[in-house]
């Protein structure tokens, strides 16, 4: 069985202050939560009607072609990030392919016939790719596709890093192993170092397993450098505080959309300029938006997350890529020390 163990001595999280009684909290958040107000009624009720709306026109280069996609996946050597939609990467480390929040369905939903569906072209599938290990931040259905995964860990053994309580959504899928862990403990898979870090979200595939599995984001460190994937989350100054204890990163995977309107959902979704900020936090070359452009979650226009992520204030250079891009990672080669 695979070590797990606390990534740095004493941390804010230590206490497992977040474990409540029989459900997981967030750490706190500037923001109210307004999930439970009658804007978010408004939103549901708005998104029962319009949701699945096919878009009026797709963004000219939004998604790559299949021929497209394949080329550059075989052609780009590793290290590489291919973004699949949502919170999907595919990541090519030298040695370990690793893919995060697998969600190549049609829709983000327990079942065929209703819930969110893609509205953009999936370029690549599940059978084109080759994981060996795959990150799930938390189990909200854009974020863990059963189908998928069970896709994925037919083609070769795979090895699942997930959060406490993640496990069950996870069990009759074929991983060769699921590792659950609590924010800033980590395991190290080859020449892999993966840590799970706190996030401001939310859990649950039902109405009777509301945060009853953990979330959160990666950190993960190879010989080839340092990557932050912030999984789903609201701002916070958990970032600050995880950035302060792991140090840097080279490239930050950062959620630009899903926040409209505001006074609903701004602890659990950041908006496109505290995506940036976060980035900034980690001191990264590169800020990569994702969570946008896939499906329609919230109320805001659906191009819109791009143009302000790309006009926010920052230091990391912006990067929105297309949906079954491929491109060379930009990681550094700091040393490790554990």
């Amino acid at each position: 069985m695979t070590r797990i163990f606390e990534r740095v001595d004493h941390h804010p999280w230590r206490d497992r202050h977040h474990h409540g009684v029989g459900r997981f909290r967030n750490p706190p958040s500037p923001h109210p939560d307004g999930r439970g107000s009658a804007a978010m009624r408004k939103v549901l009720w708005t998104l029962a009607r319009e949701g699945n709306r096919p878009l009026e026109n797709l963004l000219p280069g939004h998604v790559w072609s299949r021929d497209q996609a394949l080329a550059a996946l075989r052609l780009t050597p590793p290290p590489t990030l291919t973004w699949l939609g949502q919170a999907c990467f595919y990541i090519r480390l030298p040695g370990t392919n690793l893919l995060t929040d697998p969600f190549l369905g049609e829709r983000a939903s327990p079942v065929p016939f209703a819930g969110p569906r893609r509205l953009v072209p999936q370029p690549l599938v599940a059978a084109d790719l080759d994981p060996d290990v795959l990150l799930i931040s938390h189990n909200h259905y854009d974020h863990l596709d059963r189908t998928s995964i069970r896709t994925l860990c037919g083609k070769r053994p795979v090895t699942i890093v997930t959060t406490l309580g993640t496990g069950r959504s996870l069990r009759g899928l074929g991983a060769r192993e699921v590792i659950e862990l609590d924010w800033l403990q980590c395991v190290e898979l080859g020449d892999v170092l993966i840590t799970l870090t706190p996030a401001c979200h939310f859990s649950g595939r039902s109405a009777w397993d509301q945060d009853r599995a953990l979330w959160g984001g990666f950190f993960v460190e190879s010989d080839a450098g340092r990557l932050f994937f912030a999984g789903d989350s609201g701002d916070s100054d958990c970032f600050d505080r995880t950035a302060e204890l792991l140090g840097g990163a080279d490239v930050a995977l950062v959620p630009a959309g899903a926040y409209g309107p505001p006074e609903v959902f701004a602890r659990v979704h950041m908006t496109p300029e505290e995506a940036r900020q976060v980035a900034d936090r980690f001191g990264a070359r590169e800020a990569v938006a994702m969570h946008w452009g896939t499906l329609r979650l919230t109320t805001e226009p659906f191009w819109e997350p791009r143009e302000r992520f790309l006009a926010a204030a920052g230091r990391a250079a912006p990067v929105v890529m297309a949906i079954g891009q491929t491109r060379p990672l930009g990681l550094a080669e700091p040393p490790r020390t554990l």
